[in-house]
């Protein structure tokens, strides 16, 4: 015996769906900032349609509960704590859905010297003392370069200028 659905029993099940969807948002941030890519790809992974999560995810966004920006500074931030250049966490931020222009204002508002970050994490892995030969030097710098900095800054942190 098959049974049709009723125009009530749709919206129950819709309004369940919705309280779902606004209880996982909800459980999420109230740990950390999630970009909205993030959100919407950690949904879908627990069954969620995209056309569901959306007009939910918009709300969040428009009571100012979800932003990108937010999120964008914090990870940066984070990021660059840890020793993460400026690509690195360009590139992270790409990855997780967030617009290059809020990557952009984000990286400005960390206002890190970048020169004197990329010496730090040099000499946390490698010590204070410059490298003795050509091979060391080039170590250092692929490792540096690893870490998302420039050349400039690379240049900088190796050669004790």
């Amino acid at each position: 015996m098959h049974e049709e659905l009723t125009q009530d029993d749709e919206a129950t099940i819709a309004a369940t769906d919705r309280k779902v969807i606004i209880e996982s948002i909800t459980r999420m941030l109230a740990r950390r900032e999630h970009s909205r890519n993030e959100i919407l790809r950690k949904l879908a992974q627990k069954g969620m349609s995209e056309s569901d999560v959306t007009p939910v995810l918009d709300e969040f966004s428009e009571a100012g509960i979800q932003s990108d920006s937010r999120y964008a500074e914090s990870r940066a931030r984070a990021l660059a704590l840890k020793g993460s250049g400026p690509r690195k966490i360009a590139g992270d931020l790409a990855q997780h859905g967030v617009c290059e222009l809020l990557i952009e204002e984000a990286i400005a508002a960390i206002e890190t010297d970048w020169f004197t970050l990329a010496r730090e994490v040099k000499e946390k892995k490698f010590g204070p003392e410059l490298a003795e030969d050509y091979r060391a030097r080039m170590k250092q710098m692929q490792f540096l370069q690893y870490r998302g900095f420039a050349q400039s800054h690379i240049n900088y942190a190796v050669s004790g200028d």
